[in-house]
């Protein structure tokens, strides 16, 4: 008698937002995504790879390009900053520059390019006095007065200790791995073990533990992927949930406010509604996940 052996499937983690890092083709594929097909084959002719894309300005869409209709541009330009928002840096200074600006506002990450083409890290904006950094900070392409005004006070004037040492550091992760104990830990110990021979640190840790403080929040937030084991019932906590006291719950809402990356790894789960969410993480139901499928080897 032949005892089938258990072989785990393979779980990938692509790095397709790694933008700097976009060869021509790539930033092609996207401007096609995003719904500019007729303006592609521009790009294409001028040679713009991911480099050259993420520092284009208004005058270059418009001359170099070609997108003069001043509507049809202003949508360009919102995709563009939504790109720059969920790009990943970490090919050219660790994620250090994105993540300062990531604990301000995610909407401050669309400056992280331009910030560390400058070299204007955040070690070296530390010793500038306030003028000389707004002026490097308007230099740099933050033409919003109110924007470089925060990013100054939270250089100059951190008054969170533990924040600021969680702003001007690396992700301390590359994946925080969230399980429930029953039903999830044997999944999740698998999986963990897939994405360490992928060379990826991991934090796992069970969300069906008793309560959540902010070390466990900095963690997620810190790190670039949020995995969520999702078995049967995965989400049964959360439509109970009417404090926002649950942990797996308080889990999602800091992974999308930080737009770390959401990965739902399902088995045997099935989604409810997306209305019968909590609003706040109703988001969630719409990530692409990954089904993990039991396979056997003779």
């Amino acid at each position: 008698m032949t005892i089938p052996t258990y072989a785990p499937p393979i779980v990938v983690i692509t790095h397709e937002n790694e933008v700097p890092l976009w060869s021509v083709e790539d930033v092609t594929a996207w401007v096609n995504r995003a719904g500019f097909q007729e303006y592609a084959p521009a790009f294409l002719e001028c040679g713009v790879d991911g480099d050259m894309l993420l520092q284009l300005t208004d005058d270059e869409i418009k001359d170099d390009i070609g997108i003069n209709n001043g509507i049809l541009r202003k949508r360009f330009i919102r995709e563009l900053k939504d790109l720059k928002k969920n790009a990943d840096y970490t090919s050219c200074d660790g994620g250090v520059t994105a993540n300062f600006l990531n604990r301000i506002s995610s909407d401050f990450k669309v400056y992280a390019y331009n910030l560390i083409l400058k070299e204007l890290t955040v070690d070296f904006m530390k010793r500038l006095n306030a003028t000389d950094l707004e002026d490097m900070l308007k230099d740099s392409g933050v033409e919003s007065s109110i924007h470089r005004h925060r990013i100054i006070e939270a250089v100059l004037n951190p008054d969170d200790d533990s924040l600021t040492d969680s702003m001007f550091s690396e992700p301390t992760f590359d994946v925080y791995l969230s399980y429930p104990k029953c039903g999830g830990a044997e999944l999740a110990s698998l999986i963990k073990i897939q994405l360490e021979m992928r060379d990826l640190t991991v934090l796992s840790d069970a969300h069906d533990s008793i309560g959540v403080n902010e070390s466990v929040l900095s963690q997620i937030k810190d790190s670039r992927y949020f995995v969520l084991v999702m078995p049967p019932g995965a989400l049964d906590s959360c439509l109970e949930d009417t404090t926002g006291s649950d942990r797996l719950h308080t889990e999602i809402v800091a992974a999308l406010s930080c737009d770390t990356k959401i990965i739902p790894v399902t088995a045997d789960f099935q989604w409810p509604a997306p209305e019968e969410l909590p609003e706040d993480i109703r988001a969630v139901a719409y990530f692409n996940g990954v089904r993990w499928v039991h396979d056997y080897q003779d």
